[in-house]
């Protein structure tokens, strides 16, 4: 099941890296490698007919190394079913087979409610979780969750999941990243377009849409990067070390680890007006967040959420800044 223990930041990066079928030699790359696919097939449609093609999509995604496959929005259809049911269970032996984690939207039937679900599923096959849609559109004859934002710790990183229409609803992309993710899953309907560009820039995770599959990298650009194996889906490599520090209280510690690490981190772009630096490792074996840890860099998610903890308490106790 999900936990929400907290990581180490966000951050990502997208790298062109041979891939072999069992996945990524991750010991053997820089930073903290994921191999993540969109398979944007479209929402609802006959039952069978779907499953049938998402399962192509699975083997496709399988095949090439893929971490963690994303399905669009009821994919299958919107005949209710419970969790397990048909369509996890059809779903379970493909990430088992591919050791993959696959996240597979249905509508659920859970006792006499109905809710918008995705379904998170290991790479042995089990569930791991499950995410319900808490803004339902306007006609979809849903139960609305009342569980909110979950984080689901993998072996990769932390991740996410919103859906459809939760786009709309800043609040749970500040949950998000209020929960420390890597990546937001966003299984939907339609394309969603800017607004996930934005929130990819303001909170610094990745997002990967599952409408029309335009992944989107931590600075806010659609990844360009990017391996189409069949029409509609879409594979990127990210890297999750991938780090934003703020020019704050930082400069003179960040110059001497680029000094010192010259030949292992590099300094990705400096963004002078939002006052931000983004490294990223490029030797194998090394990580920014462990630099940043043994020069004493705070990250700039931690330095975000540090500061809104301290000045509110400040706030509450009536203490100058």
């Amino acid at each position: 099941m999900f936990t929400r223990t907290w990581l180490w930041g966000a951050a990502a990066a997208v790298l062109a890296v041979a891939v072999p079928a069992q996945g990524l030699d991750r010991e053997a790359l820089p930073g903290r490698q994921v191999r993540v696919a969109a398979i944007a097939i479209g929402f609802g449609g006959d039952h069978d007919a779907k499953l049938k093609l998402a399962v192509e999509h699975l083997h496709a995604a399988g095949k090439r190394g893929v971490d963690v496959a994303c399905l669009p929005e009821e994919f299958a259809g919107t005949g209710a079913e419970p969790i397990p049911g048909p369509t996890t269970e059809a779903v379970a032996p493909l990430a088992k087979q591919y050791g993959m984690y696959v996240i597979c939207p249905i509508r659920e039937q859970a006792g006499d409610q109905q809710y918008n679900t995705a379904v998170l599923i290991d790479r042995q096959g089990r569930i791991a979780g499950y995410y319900r849609k808490v803004f339902v559109f306007w006609g979809e004859g849903l139960h609305c969750s009342r569980e909110g934002v979950k984080a689901f710790d993998t072996d990769f990183g932390r991740i996410a999941i919103l859906t459809c229409f939760d786009l709309n609803y800043a609040e749970l992309w500040q949950e998000c990243d209020a929960q420390n993710v890597d990546i937001v899953f966003w299984p939907s309907a339609y394309g969603g377009g800017s607004p996930l560009n934005a929130y990819a820039i303001l909170h610094h995770y990745y997002v990967v849409p599952v409408g029309r599959g335009n992944l989107i990298d931590v600075t806010g650009k659609t990844i360009e990067d990017t391996e189409k194996p069949m029409p509609g889906q879409v594979i990127a490599t990210l890297d999750l070390d991938r780090t934003f520090i703020h020019f704050d209280f930082n400069g003179e510690k960040v110059d001497r680890l680029l000094k010192e690490h010259q030949d292992e981190v590099v300094l990705e772009q400096k963004f002078d007006m939002e006052s931000w630096w983004l490294l990223r490792a490029v030797k194998p074996g090394v990580r920014v967040r462990d630099l940043c840890r043994q020069y004493q860099i705070e990250p700039l998610r931690e330095y975000r959420h540090r500061s809104r903890r301290e000045i509110n308490q400040a706030r509450q106790e009536g203490r100058r800044i």
